[in-house]
């Protein structure tokens, strides 16, 4: 069972990939309506389930999950909208784990962020946040991005979620490098941020 906040996210993503921006083309808008499945009248819907789900802080289906990551994974802009949806169920995920208090969030000892944003990834992700030798690095075992998308464009989604969540609770900033993939064999996919700041430690 996964987290409802993940497919949420994956949603709130492809609903904000496409949206048009105000380029005075409004008399094209209906044909875009119809071209556009993030405004699509089963995204809204979708959108409305699982909002009621993250409230009740409910899991749903592993597979439900997996066909979602399946479809975006066939758009051309799938990087984006994966990269998209990470940074928004890593927001969502500090959020429940402060109660709604993001200052709690900012202010807490980075020791304490740390912590924080391990259980959040156990939580929402389904993977682990750890040190080794002061470096963050992330894994999840589940190969649902990995069954979803054979080239493991889906894992971007987890990469921008374990960024965002230390770049909230523990003030790291950077990417997560994806140095182990499912899509290669590997019986885990893992990250490790690029280029760690010894101030922050």
């Amino acid at each position: 069972m996964i987290h409802s906040i993940l497919p949420l996210a994956v949603l709130e993503a492809i609903r904000n990939l496409d949206t048009p921006v105000e380029d005075g083309l409004g008399e094209f808008a209906d044909e875009l309506l119809v071209k556009r499945l993030g405004l699509s009248d089963t995204i809204r819907m979708q959108l409305a389930e699982y909002e009621g789900l993250v409230r009740r802080d409910a899991r749903v289906d592993t597979g439900q999950v997996e066909a979602l990551l399946r479809l975006v994974g066939r758009r051309p802009d799938a990087e984006l909208v994966f990269a998209d949806a990470g940074r928004r169920a890593a927001r969502r995920a500090v959020r429940r784990a402060f109660v709604g208090s993001r200052l709690a969030a900012r202010l807490a000892p980075r020791g304490l962020g740390y912590l924080v944003a391990g259980s959040a990834a156990r939580t929402v992700l389904g993977g682990e946040l750890r040190r080794e030798q002061r470096v963050p690095v992330a894994s999840v075992p589940d190969t649902m991005a990995v069954t979803a998308t054979p080239d493991g464009s889906a894992c971007g989604l987890y990469a921008a979620a374990f960024a965002e969540l230390l770049r909230l609770l523990a003030s790291l900033e950077g990417a997560m490098l994806h140095t182990e993939c499912g899509a290669t064999g590997a019986d885990r996919c893992e990250w490790r941020a690029a280029s760690p700041d010894p101030r922050h430690h």
